[in-house]
């Protein structure tokens, strides 16, 4: 029921005793059951189905240390679940609780299981939760990123390296265009995709509603819309103008079209 396997690939290839089965009178198939499975799973991001992989191995330990047995597990009970969130509350941040208690609820979705939840009682454990989250969860408010904190970072910079150029052309453009880090970055070396991250191709000349010059970024897919967005920056005045560092990391790393746009020179 439960293989081995990566953390984002458990909705999909952990199965519950009640998962859906071929049916003959229907003419359902199991490669028809599969595409159900592969069809749903691609709602979730890679990054939520792998929070999701590890809340859903969280329940199963709770669940083999209480001697919960499998068909009881999905689809679980208000009570299973409250008593799940309540048992991990104080170990647990308030956020990734919420998320591992959603990801129970996105494996039953997946597979075809009743959700069956008292949602005033599950808000109210859930909350209760996020107010007995150990310190060590919470992290301390932090200083806003500014001109003059990219400034100081600047200036431990080398902008003639390969890498610091690519940092620094990459901070200045998320910080002028408001957008998110990881809508300009790759997790990993290897995870590039170009279907969601944004290359050099991406980019464009254009104009804002005022018909000021502005540098347009088409971000391919974004944690808020899956379609993406266009996200620009125009021209600031002194050294955190994100066309002067963007410019030099072109000089100095020359990106092709088809690679991330902060490609960097490394090893």
């Amino acid at each position: 029921l439960r293989p081995h396997c990566l953390a984002r690939d458990r909705l999909r290839l952990w199965l519950p005793i009640g998962a859906r089965a071929a049916q003959n009178g229907l003419n359902i198939t199991d490669a028809d059951l599969d595409r159900i499975l592969a069809v749903i799973t691609v709602s979730w991001a890679q990054g939520t189905r792998e929070t999701y992989g590890a809340g859903l191995l969280i329940f199963h330990v709770f669940c083999d240390i209480r001697g919960i047995a499998e068909e009881l597990r999905c689809p679980a009970s208000s009570v299973l679940m409250l008593t799940f969130v309540t048992s991990c509350a104080g170990a647990y941040s308030g956020k990734t609780l919420a998320n591992y208690f959603y990801g129970v609820k996105a494996w039953h979705t997946l597979h075809g299981q009743p959700w069956v939840m008292n949602l005033t009682e599950m808000k109210a454990a859930l909350d209760g939760a996020a107010i007995l989250a150990p310190p060590s969860s919470k992290r301390p408010k932090r200083k806003p990123f500014t001109p003059e904190f990219i400034l100081s970072l600047r200036s431990a910079l080398d902008l003639s390296k390969s890498l610091d150029a690519a940092v620094y052309a990459c901070l200045t453009t998320t910080f002028w265009c408001a957008a998110r880090l990881g809508e300009f970055t790759l997790p990993t070396l290897k995870a590039f995709d170009p279907e969601i991250h944004v290359t050099r191709s991406n980019m464009r000349y254009g104009e804002d509603r005022h018909g000021l010059r502005v540098t347009v970024f088409a971000l391919p897919f974004t944690k808020a819309s899956k379609t993406g967005e266009d996200v620009y920056w125009a021209r600031q005045e002194g050294l955190c103008d994100p066309q002067a560092a963007l410019a030099n990391h072109f000089i100095i790393n020359n990106p092709p079209a088809n690679l991330p746009l902060f490609s960097w020179q490394h090893p």
